[in-house]
């Protein structure tokens, strides 16, 4: 009996180490998934950044007036339009927010040295009245296209892991 007992246990030892040190060669299907995929959750951030980016531009340019209360000024928080760009390059590729500069841009002062800027909005119909409904994606994760029918379309980059709007067509 004592044979058998010995015996059971140095074959439950041996099974248990082979089991244990074995190579697994089961089949593992991994799922690959595209890293680059226009995903719902992407097209929400390209979507959520370019209202971001107008939003911003309306903040620097649309935001405040002068004493007279009619006439549209750069907003106070900036020195300048150099300040602004710089700011919005945040949001914004640097070839088009040179644009928007360029385009509130009047080179107008008010009599208390405030910056004169353009009363027209540079996004006009404004993309912040769309719901992303409204948007047809094209595209990858790193660069897509965002298209409206009434509001233009917008190419927009992934930089430093934030999307930016980098280009705008009416």
């Amino acid at each position: 009996m004592k044979k058998l007992l010995a015996l059971l246990a140095v074959l439950t030892l041996i099974f248990s180490v082979a089991g244990c040190s074995s190579d697994k060669t089961k089949d593992t299907t991994v799922k690959k998934e595209n890293k680059n995929a226009l995903t719902d959750q992407v097209k929400a951030k390209m979507y959520n950044a370019i209202r971001m980016a107008e939003g911003k531009s309306a903040t620097v340019y649309q935001h405040d007036v002068a004493a007279d209360g009619t006439t549209p000024i750069l907003n106070p928080s900036f020195a300048d339009e150099a300040a602004a760009e710089t700011f919005l390059t945040k949001y914004y590729g640097e070839d088009l927010a040179k644009q928007i500069v360029a385009y509130y841009t009047t080179g107008k002062k008010t009599a208390e040295g405030q910056t004169i800027v353009k009363a027209d909005p540079f996004f006009a119909p404004s993309f912040l009245e769309t719901t992303q409904k409204d948007a047809t994606f094209e595209g990858d994760a790193n660069k897509g296209t965002v298209k409206t029918t009434d509001h233009g379309t917008y190419t927009v980059e992934l930089k430093d892991g934030n999307y930016i709007v980098t280009s705008y067509q009416k």
